[in-house]
């Protein structure tokens, strides 16, 4: 063979090494390779076009969720920061002054979580002017921490100085934030004071409070005279007393001088009957109308 038809046979065989390593190459590598390629190119375009859409609807949520915020924060009731029961004493404590002012105890029950947001249960006993535990109650249905009465019991004290007074118990459940979604709550107290109350426990007959500041007592003094604006009586230890008109006397007060008459009369509350009682001079007798 002659040297120059050896060197072509070298290198046909080293061309087609070349071809076939090189087809091996496109066809077994670089082929898959391309199509994991494509197939990620697409994905990555497709997941693009997802994280596009949700970008676009970014500045539509962000004014939502301002609003949720505004809406929040300006609503008439706000859930507690978390599940200290100290925070729902402090609000009583501070809601229990003024005319709202009342005695009471705060005793802690239980926690219970629901979801996002859970409560507090306390048993609130206490005492105090009915008219004060009315405004005591409205302030804390008014104000802006979320709570829920249940369970109330009032009675009257049925003592002569306290009248006015009942004992009363309930339950108090709170509502507190889990998940701080809007931040820091605002917990404001309304006062909303009722001007009058009506006390549906006050006795309409009570006992007669006792004389203990030693005023004149009407039923046991007599009128010596009268004089313009004065009335001038023997009392009940036998001592000369001189009143004028609106002065207090024991149960009530010097309501009108009859000079004409020589009489004096005096308006009295003996344990919710109003009596008016009529002195005249020279008359031992006293007359009385209801």
């Amino acid at each position: 063979m002659s040297y120059g038809l050896r060197n072509t046979i070298i290198l046909l065989v080293v061309l087609v090494t070349f071809v076939a390593g090189g087809w091996s190459y496109i066809y077994f590598y670089q082929e898959p390779e391309i199509e994991n390629l494509n197939s990620q190119v697409q994905k990555t375009r497709q997941n693009l076009r997802s994280k596009q859409q949700i970008a676009n609807q970014y500045p539509i949520l962000s004014k939502r969720y301002d609003k949720a915020v505004e809406f929040f924060h300006n609503y008439n009731k706000a859930l507690y920061p978390n599940s200290n029961e100290d925070n729902v004493f402090d609000i009583l404590n501070n809601i229990s002054a003024g005319s709202a002012y009342t005695d009471f105890t705060f005793d802690f029950q239980d926690s219970t979580k629901h979801g996002k947001f859970g409560t507090m249960k306390m048993k609130i006993t206490g005492n105090g002017y009915y008219r004060n535990f009315i405004n005591f109650i409205r302030q804390i249905e008014l104000s802006k921490p979320l709570n829920k009465i249940a369970g109330l019991t009032i009675s009257p004290i049925d003592k002569l100085d306290s009248y006015g007074k009942v004992d009363f118990n309930f339950i108090i459940r709170s509502y507190y934030d889990r998940v701080k979604l809007l931040g820091k709550p605002d917990l404001a107290i309304t006062n909303n004071m009722l001007g009058s109350v009506y006390n549906p426990f006050f006795p309409l007959i009570r006992s007669v409070k006792k004389n203990d500041d030693d005023l004149i007592n009407i039923d046991k003094s007599k009128l010596l005279a009268v004089s313009g604006n004065r009335a001038f009586l023997l009392d009940q230890n036998g001592k000369m007393q001189t009143l004028t008109k609106g002065d207090d006397v024991y149960l009530g007060k010097l309501s009108s001088i009859n000079v004409k008459r020589g009489a004096a009369s005096f308006t009295l509350n003996k344990g919710g009957i109003i009596d008016r009682v009529t002195l005249q001079v020279n008359n031992d007798a006293n007359q009385s109308s209801n």
